[in-house]
């Protein structure tokens, strides 16, 4: 390690070139990789006795600490204080510089690390950030923390979005290259110096890969472009990020579509990135499937428009693709990327580049149908006219023959039927001759008959009428005598003739009979009355009742 003796205003040009800066000692140093490029950074070397006293001080760390080994040995001999007492033990500050000294011994340059960013944030123009890496069943083996100074963020943020077509985020996995960095109170971290974007890009292409072997050896890779796509559309389903510029864009002439009543479309919403995409596609597409058992859909549109390129990878889940290649309809797929692939793109029955490219190609589908129907309804009805002229010809010449042969036809069969006719005539009137006689004969018959039969009846009528006469006189006699007989009877049972008879009548203060020995006892006084008059009675209450047979 070579120390450099860099004036402020000239510790950018030293950067440049590579110089690198000590926390530690506040100081410049050109880095073991370039020990070779010394002459580059001449002019800022230290003197020849300044130069041998810094290596004599970087030499005298050294010794202390022996790298070979698997942990340092951090044993110090004791010394005497002040007060000639003896400490054990070294300052925490003297053991982190030689661990810091021993780190830049063993990486005295840029290492690249291959980690997954667990957290960023930006303060001041520094970039911080928590690396980690996770084994096969996603636990944590490793973590850091890293950052890139200010000087460097925006060149190579700037950079890794224009190659990838997204900023730096959670869940990306890169490759960077980073100095090892350990100070006495912040601990270790790692200075990024570069990044390099084709290997998140390889990440996401290889995530490609395994889904798409895994889906052709499932069988169901090509299943969805086995589908029919109608040549026309009435009922489309519709996935996609609400309020998503894309969705606005196929909006504006989806809506048309449906306003004029050419196709209904039913818009089921969903993220496109994030952590909640799969479980929201997932739900999206399973009600889909519930309303196209109900009520058919001709296909179902998949769009997102247009975004980051590595955005594209939240797209890339396996659950998703699988659901999508067996679902029973032709899937139209508008994610927004024109050179950008993923494998909704590659499982759909259709591609299209944007959200606008779907709707425009089901537009035209619609409207060439429609053209198609009217080049057709015009065939119909050039042929139609051509026929009606032709049957109409045929008609009337259908007409002429029929009139014609209808003429001779009455001609012949008139001159048939004039001796049948008078045939006919002379053996009706006979026959109705001799039917009239017939029935006069009847009818005298019938008259003499019926006169017998009423004179009897007429006999018969006569005498019950006198027998019922007789009978219902006879009744009423006997009815009005009981009638009589009963009045009688009636008359002499009344209170006035059982009085009479011996009978007395037994009433309450009020005057209301009493029927029974249980309702007198419960009267104080009773009124017994008698044919020759009333007495009051008291009611002994003591008295037993004596029951009758």
């Amino acid at each position: 390690m070579t120390f450099l003796e860099v004036p402020f205003r000239e510790k950018d040009q030293a950067k440049s070139l590579g110089a690198r800066w000590d926390a530690v000692s506040k100081r410049w140093y050109v880095p073991e990789a370039l020990s070779d490029k010394l002459d580059d950074f001449q002019k800022w070397l230290p003197q020849s006795n300044a130069h041998a006293e810094s290596n004599d001080v970087t030499s005298n760390v050294t010794t202390n600490v022996n790298i070979d080994k698997q942990s340092l040995n951090l044993a110090f001999e004791p010394y005497s204080s002040n007060e000639n007492k003896e400490q054990k033990g070294a300052k925490l500050s003297v053991v982190l510089s030689k661990v810091q000294a021993n780190l830049r011994q063993g990486f005295p340059g840029g290492v690249w690390v291959v980690a997954e960013i667990a957290n960023i944030n930006t303060r001041r123009g520094h970039v911080y950030l928590e690396l980690s890496e996770t084994n096969d069943s996603g636990q944590a083996v490793a973590n850091c923390r890293a950052m890139i100074w200010q000087s460097q963020a925006n060149r190579l943020l700037e950079r890794f979005n224009l190659e990838t077509g997204s900023e730096l985020a959670i869940g990306q996995k890169v490759l960077f290259l980073a100095e090892i960095n350990f100070h006495e109170q912040y601990g270790f971290s790692l200075v990024i110096q570069d990044l390099d974007p084709s290997y998140t890009l390889g990440e996401l292409e290889q995530k490609l890969n395994k889904i798409r072997k895994s889906l052709i050896q499932k069988g169901i890779y090509q299943q969805n472009k086995s589908h029919y796509l109608p040549l026309d559309f009435f009922r489309i389903a519709v996935i996609a990020p609400p309020q998503a510029a894309g969705l606005g864009d196929f909006r504006a002439d989806a809506d048309e579509l449906q306003q004029l009543g050419l196709c209904e479309f039913t818009y089921f919403y969903s993220s496109f990135q994030g952590e909640s995409v799969e479980n929201e596609m997932l739900e999206a597409i399973s009600a889909v499937k519930s309303l196209h058992q109900t009520n058919p859909f001709d296909a179902l549109v998949v769009i997102r428009g247009g975004g980051a390129k590595l955005d594209l990878n939240s797209l890339n889940i396996e659950s998703i693709a699988e659901t999508l290649c067996l679902i029973e309809l032709p899937v139209l797929a508008g994610i927004g990327h024109e050179r950008d692939n993923t494998i909704l793109d590659e499982v759909a029955h259709s591609r299209f580049d944007t959200p606008s490219k779907v709707i425009g190609f089901i537009k035209s589908q619609i409207i060439q149908q429609a053209k198609n129907a009217q080049t057709n309804w015009t065939h119909i009805e050039q042929s139609s006219r051509i026929q009606v002229q032709n049957l109409h010809y045929k008609i009337n010449k259908l007409n002429h023959d029929i009139t014609q042969n209808s003429l001779g036809c009455v001609y012949r069969w008139q001159k048939r039927i004039e001796p049948i006719h008078y045939e006919i005539s002379r053996l009706s009137e006979s026959k109705i001759s001799r039917v009239s006689n017939l029935i006069d004969t009847l009818h005298q018959t019938i008259n003499s008959e019926v006169k017998r039969k009423v004179d009897l009846i007429e006999n018969e009528v006569n005498q019950l009428q006198q027998t019922i006469s007789q009978e219902a006189k006879r009744t009423l006699s006997t009815q009005k005598q009981q009638i009589i007989q009963w009045i009688a009877f009636i008359l002499s049972s009344g209170p006035k003739s059982q009085l009479n008879r011996g009978f007395s009548l037994v009433k309450n203060s009020n005057g209301e009979p009493i029927t029974s020995a249980q309702e007198a006892i419960k009267q104080p006084i009773i009124e017994v009355e008698f044919s020759d008059g009333i007495i009051e009675a008291e009611v002994v209450k003591n008295q037993k009742i004596k029951q009758v047979n």
